[in-house]
């Protein structure tokens, strides 16, 4: 896997991340949503990018388990910057919204808000990187792999 293929990943985690935070306003799909960020979200980004071909051609356990520790974490920090300034606005505007505590770690904690995004975002990045390597092992028992899978590049940059 080179740079290209996971700065993509990072970037199609974040917009995903953002989706997502955008759902979870609605409090109904909190616990769906953050289901999904923490376990699915590298299997979603993943089959994205191989759709055509077009991002992605052919992944090993290996690098299957790494994409997936990169999308779970841009997943999870994407997540954070839509859902907090969100849930902040809307405590202003309707009183009776459950904040879950962000605007005040905000105001009184700052410090205490960036540790829990980053250990939230290593927690799902294991738990995503694990859900990627069964992702591409699965993937592999359905394709075959090509004949030159060392290659330094694995997809194809036309001009």
């Amino acid at each position: 896997m080179n740079q290209i293929i996971a700065k993509r990943a990072a970037l199609f985690a974040l917009i995903f991340g953002a989706a997502i935070g955008l759902a979870s306003l609605l409090p109904f799909f909190v616990g769906f949503c953050l289901f999904v960020l923490s376990f699915f979200s590298s299997t979603i980004i993943m089959l994205y990018m191989k759709k055509n071909e077009k991002h992605l051609a052919y992944l090993t356990n290996e690098q299957g388990a790494i994409m997936g520790g990169i999308v779970g974490f841009f997943a999870t920090i994407g997540f954070f910057i839509t859902f907090s300034p969100m849930v902040c606005i809307l405590k202003l505007i309707f009183k009776s919204y459950y904040s879950y505590m962000i605007p005040d770690m905000l105001k009184d904690a700052m410090w205490l808000f960036f540790v829990l995004v980053f250990m939230v975002g290593i927690i799902f990045a294991l738990t995503n990187s694990a859900t990627g390597m069964g992702t591409t092992w699965i993937l592999n028992q359905i394709q075959k792999e090509p004949e030159n899978v060392d290659a330094r590049l694995d997809i194809k940059i036309e001009e």
